[in-house]
């Protein structure tokens, strides 16, 4: 059962296999987790709320329905958590309180997790058709690293880095404007910071 596929596992957790359940899990808890733990930087928040993810998807297992791969619902839902999660502290240091103006703005626009996946099955395809370098900055920036590990990782200069930041942005921002003509603005003021953090 190891070597199968999501969508094969997906099946058989609908038809209640704890087994399928189990490998899945151990598939994806590091990577999902390892992603919680960039955005927050605290291990027990990162793995609560990794916790919640596999219980809500066993919970959910007869209903769950997802037009992406499973590894990017999963990420997509790591993200949509980190957003809940610091939209209900009370935040006091500067990063934080701008962090949650960025989410308040999102309040009305992505109210459920199936509007935050359809931003992010928009983000992925927007990333696919960059060019490779271009893609592994944008990936890395995603990730918190900041212009200097960028360059240091990809042997870049932090000019060249932040030419590439500029660019994926320019891309993305066309992308959503087009796409969501309506919410472009408020989705745009939670991705741009992000890049330009």
């Amino acid at each position: 059962m190891e070597h199968s596929s999501d969508l094969a596992l997906l099946q058989q957790i609908k038809a209640n296999d704890h087994a399928a359940f189990d490998v899945l899990f151990d598939r994806y808890w590091e990577k999902l987790y390892k992603a919680a733990f960039a955005r927050l930087g605290d291990d027990g928040i990162a793995q609560d709320i990794v916790q919640e993810i596999f219980i809500k998807v066993w919970q959910r297992r007869e209903k769950l329905s997802i037009n992406t791969s499973i590894e990017n619902y999963l990420h997509g839902a790591v993200r949509f958590s980190v957003i809940s999660h610091f939209r209900s502290q009370q935040a006091s240091d500067l990063r934080m309180q701008d962090a949650l103006e960025r989410i308040n703005l999102l309040e009305d626009s992505i109210d459920a997790i199936a509007d935050y996946i359809e931003l992010e099955k928009t983000l992925e395809e927007a990333e696919n058709g960059m060019p490779e370098m271009l893609k592994k900055v944008y990936r890395l920036r995603c990730d918190n690293l900041s212009v200097k590990a960028i360059a240091g990782e990809l042997g870049l200069a932090d000019q060249t880095v932040k030419n590439y930041i500029a660019e994926a942005t320019r891309r993305l921002r066309i992308v959503i404007v087009e796409k969501y003509p309506e919410k472009h603005l408020t989705y745009l003021a939670l991705l741009l910071p992000l890049l330009h953090k």
